[in-house]
């Protein structure tokens, strides 16, 4: 399905109103808090009025323009509402394109040979595709063939490969046998797109990076978002066991890793997962890391003088706090606390002053 037949570049709805402060007898509710070294600001660009819920983000690979899914209380089986894709140019949060899309959107991600917009809709039921050309706005949605399906989508990753791999997080799947990381097989299909399995939801050998032990009995009951580490490695989320799997070559030693979450002592629900390398694989010392908070309808932007190479950062969405991860341990240190419902984050290199 297509909104237009044209590339002709889209209106812009509400591009100078903002939507309205949430107030509570009066008084503003309290603002997230950055730990030293650590500076958070808010994003100079508002939601258009109506617009709400910013989920997930994606960087133009210029760092030139920021991409946010609003996704407007839609429901998360594709069975009513719709959500807003929004295009902020990044340095002064003028909005440039406001687009709204049928269904939940969720995963976003930009594609590295075309620079188009790929968002994943609908988590618990009839998942979709929409590809959004990046210059105008347009988009098709696409939809997959049900034989590995049985819930819907959330996630997705695109492989840093030549040719490119599209991997695709199945989430709510109803039976743990089926795939929760899938591959996209072929050319995308109006109806019937080809996936193949790439991770079942009971592998059947699991390494404990934390223990240093072989598991035979996990299962990947709540997968929710997806990276790339630096290896070209795929790091899912997964709520079920409050913890992170690294999916690897199917020909190492332990193609599959599993990393036990703690924050405080206590196991840890995390969302987002983001090393501090872009999309498109590249890295700063001197980047930014740009955080939705979906409850308060606010984009926020932490930045420190210095990111030392592939740091790994993680949006801990029941403790509503953004912490460092250490992968050896599992132990997440807070970095930001006090977001009222923290979800998505994008990593930029490229360093965005704030005047």
């Amino acid at each position: 399905m297509s909104n237009v037949k044209g590339c002709v570049r889209q209106l812009l709805f509400s591009s100078t109103v903002s939507a309205a402060f949430l107030m509570v007898g009066a008084q503003a509710l309290a603002k997230p808090v950055a730990v030293s070294p650590y500076t958070l600001t808010a994003f100079r660009g508002a939601p258009p009025r109506g617009v709400t819920n910013p989920d997930d983000l994606a960087i133009s690979a210029d760092g030139a323009e920021l991409w946010v899914g609003y996704q407007n209380n839609a429901s998360t089986t594709g069975q009513g509402g719709n959500s807003n894709l929004v295009e902020y140019d990044i340095h002064s949060g003028h909005e440039l394109l406001n687009i709204p899309i049928p269904g939940h959107l969720d995963g976003l991600k930009i594609d590295p040979v075309t620079n188009d917009i790929w968002a994943t809709e609908n988590e618990d039921g009839n998942p979709t595709l929409a590809v959004v050309r990046h210059k105008c706005g347009l988009f098709k949605i696409f939809k997959f063939e049900p034989e590995l399906l049985t819930g819907g989508m959330d996630d997705l990753v695109f492989s840093l490969t030549d040719p490119t791999d599209v991997f695709i997080v199945a989430s709510s799947q109803t039976d743990i046998t089926k795939p929760v990381i899938v591959e996209i097989k072929g050319k995308l299909k109006e109806y019937n797109t080809e996936l193949k399995q790439v991770l079942p939801g009971n592998p059947p050998s699991v390494l404990n990076v934390v223990t240093n032990t072989v598991e035979s009995t996990d299962q990947i009951g709540d997968p929710d978002s997806m990276t790339l580490d630096p290896a070209g490695d795929l790091v899912l989320d997964n709520r079920s066991d409050d913890s992170l799997y690294i999916v690897r070559d199917p020909a190492a030693t332990n193609p599959v890793l599993r990393v036990p979450l703690t924050l405080d002592g206590n196991a840890v629900e995390v969302n987002d997962t983001i090393f501090t390398t872009s999309t498109f694989g590249v890295s700063s010392n001197a980047g930014a890391i740009f955080i939705t908070d979906n409850k308060a309808n606010e984009i926020y932007i932490l930045s420190k003088p210095f990111f030392p190479a592939n740091e790994v950062y993680t949006a801990a969405n029941v403790v509503n706090d953004v912490g460092l991860v250490d992968l050896n341990t599992g132990i997440v240190t807070p970095v930001v606390t006090g977001f009222q419902g923290v979800q998505g984050l994008a990593f930029s290199p490229i360093f965005v002053a704030i005047p």
